[in-house]
């Protein structure tokens, strides 16, 4: 685990963006408000975003408008999908577990395409999390972030965590992660290195967005028509969703997803049990 400094920028509170929604290209979709528990706040990575990346945002609004997306014609990788409106009407969606002396959080996060440049791969829509441990002392005991699915780069102690000052508290609960471009393949999550304190995204800053916690919905109805609304296994990890298909490992969605993220490691977690 490495501690480093940087200063943190918090970027438009969805209530702000509601009332002056920013239009650059095309019409975004306004966040929900933030709404999360102390836990899922304290744990809520801080990101940065490479050059060839997309900036994530808003997957839904509060009258229940998905975000469309962005298809493969639509320009470059990057292209309308790296602007700043897209950051200042962003959220991130949570849901924890915890038993055994252990709690996991998952963050998705929503955007709008991921393709590389030949557009040979790649699709509309992209979700990727971050899954956060942490003990009953309070201390962040692995770093799991999704790539395609796989969370071969986590780690039990080889992550970075902000070390800002707060009123004589050190606060070093929010893991640094990067979005960028997985070599040949497409976009996915890494974690962090030094190198990376030189910052890639418009805002010059570490990025965090408003969060929306698993108990933090305007309604369970909209919660549920966003985890099913994704096509194919595009899609947030965070429910049951799959439960009509035969095989067993879809059937929790949420708790196969924190078995991958935790591993070998942190063996005395059930990934299955809220307990």
């Amino acid at each position: 685990m490495v501690l480093t400094t940087k200063p943190l920028i918090l970027l438009a509170a969805a209530s702000i963006a509601h009332a002056n929604p920013l239009h650059h290209k095309r019409d975004i979709v306004s966040p929900l408000p933030q709404n999360a528990n102390a836990a899922e706040l304290k744990y809520q990575p801080w990101l940065d975003f490479d050059t060839d990346s997309c900036y994530n945002t808003a997957a839904v609004d509060a009258g229940g408008n998905m975000n469309p997306g962005l298809e493969k014609d639509s320009g470059s990788m990057t292209d309308y999908c790296r602007e700043l409106d897209r950051l200042q009407n962003a959220n991130v969606y949570s849901r924890q577990r915890c038993n055994n002396g252990i709690c996991a959080i998952m963050y998705e996060y929503y955007f709008e395409k991921d393709f590389i440049r030949s557009k040979a791969a790649g699709h509309k829509h992209e979700w990727e999390n971050v899954v956060v441990f942490y003990d009953g002392s309070g201390a962040v005991k692995k770093v799991a972030p999704s790539c395609h699915g796989n969370y071969n780069g986590a780690s039990t102690d080889e992550f970075r965590l902000e070390d800002k000052n707060f009123l004589g508290y050190i606060l070093d609960t929010h893991p640094k992660i990067i979005y960028h471009k997985d070599g040949a393949s497409t976009h996915c999550f890494r974690l962090a290195r030094e190198k990376d304190e030189e910052i890639e995204n418009g805002t010059g800053n570490w990025v965090v967005n408003a969060l929306v916690g698993w108990d933090g919905w305007p309604s369970t109805e909209l919660r549920d028509a966003l985890g099913k609304n994704w096509p194919g296994e595009i899609g947030p990890k965070w429910d049951e969703y799959y439960e009509e298909k035969d095989d067993p490992e879809k059937q929790d969605d949420f708790g196969n997803t924190l078995r991958k993220a935790r591993g070998d490691d942190l063996d005395q977690f059930d990934p299955f049990l809220d307990g």
